[in-house]
């Protein structure tokens, strides 16, 4: 199971397309309505192999190949542990089982109970002795068992030790994420409405930028997505063989229709406008150089001031945006960090959501 990501002060939903972006306009004859628009004809040789009552999602994992290998080693041991304990479990209480199968084979064994020359509370209670030992590992066979099973053995979808073994860990690695079974409720998604405010909803948060940059594509899976392993074992097989390019695979959401085929949502659109794409870009460089520093929490601090400011009476113009800069440069100088220098090793201001006119 992947670990719980930490809270973060800054963690509001992205969001949706305004109706008037998002509504149904239908470009031309023949084309599906925005914000969705034909599958490219690049993505040809690996469309055949997707499942039209799945939504998916590709992007490319660039995080560096050891921090992947380090977050895949902990389901690896995980998984190992839970393995052992089942063996030992199996080694304590199969000799248990095996003689209490001979005592219905009719093989006295000390498992053989003579009700007739037993006291009825004696009987009660190896009955119960007996009914919490098989609840026990049924529960274990039921519900820990899959674990491992899937880990190691998982066919439907292939599973993560294949994944590894035929991909390995690259610096740059394609990851396909497939939708569970909210999509079932996501009728119609191209038509307006309440399916496509579902389909919409889901797939905006799921490639939010902010979000995506900070985790690794193993660490992905969700109550909402799973990692479909076969489809990025197939993936990284059609680059290596040169029918596809990584570039084939950036950030993209495919989904089929019965009336237009394959369709996609691809680039800026897929994570809200150019614009927005930009500024949640912006903050995860600032965030990532302060936390370099060992200053991060200037950063939840930046966005608290800016939080603030931008909800007082009369809007957040030039001016009260002036404002902010000077408070936010006491704040920082507060805590030894040169302001203007700072500013300008992330790139400056520009395209941080909130500070247009800076």
């Amino acid at each position: 199971m992947p670990p719980k990501g930490k809270a973060r002060a800054f963690k509001s939903k992205p969001s949706l397309p305004s109706k008037a972006s998002a509504s149904i306009q239908v470009q031309s004859k023949g084309d599906p309505p925005k914000p969705f628009q034909p599958s490219p004809k690049h993505l040809e040789p690996f469309l055949p192999n997707l499942s039209k009552s799945h939504v998916y999602i590709t992007h490319i994992d660039a995080k560096p190949r050891d921090f992947k290998r380090n977050i895949f080693a902990v389901p690896v041991l995980m998984n190992l542990v839970i393995i052992g304990l089942i063996v030992w479990r199996i080694t304590i209480v199969g000799p248990f089982y095996m003689k209490i199968c001979s005592s219905l084979m009719g093989k006295t064994n000390e498992t053989t109970m003579r009700t007739a020359n037993l006291p009825f509370n004696e009987i009660k209670s190896e009955i119960l002795r007996r009914s919490m030992t098989f609840m026990v590992d049924l529960l274990i066979y039921s519900f820990v068992w899959p674990w491992p099973k899937a880990f190691f053995l998982g066919q439907t979808i292939a599973n993560p030790v294949m994944w590894r073994l035929r991909v390995g860990f690259r610096d740059k690695e394609i990851i396909v994420r497939r939708s569970r079974r909210w999509y079932n409720a996501a009728e119609n998604v191209l038509d307006e409405g309440t399916g496509q405010d579902l389909f919409l909803s889901n797939v905006y948060q799921a490639v939010d930028p902010m979000w995506m940059s900070e985790k690794t594509g193993y660490l992905m899976l969700s109550k909402d997505w799973d990692l479909d392993w076969k489809l990025m074992i197939l993936a990284h097989k059609l680059v290596d063989k040169h029918d596809m390019n990584f570039s084939d695979f950036k950030t993209t959401i495919l989904v089929h229709s019965e009336e237009f085929g394959w369709v996609v949502i691809q680039s800026a659109a897929a994570g809200g406008s150019a614009k927005e794409e930009e500024g949640r870009r912006k903050i995860v460089a600032f965030k990532d150089e302060l936390t370099a520093m060992g200053k991060e929490n200037l950063f939840f601090r930046w966005i608290e001031l800016v939080q603030f400011e931008s909800i007082q009476p009369g809007g957040f113009g030039p001016e009260r945006q002036q404002e902010t800069m000077a408070k936010a440069k006491r704040l920082f100088e507060d805590q030894g960090v040169d302001f203007d220098r700072f500013w300008a090793k992330v790139g400056g201001m520009q395209g941080m959501p909130g500070m247009d006119d800076m």
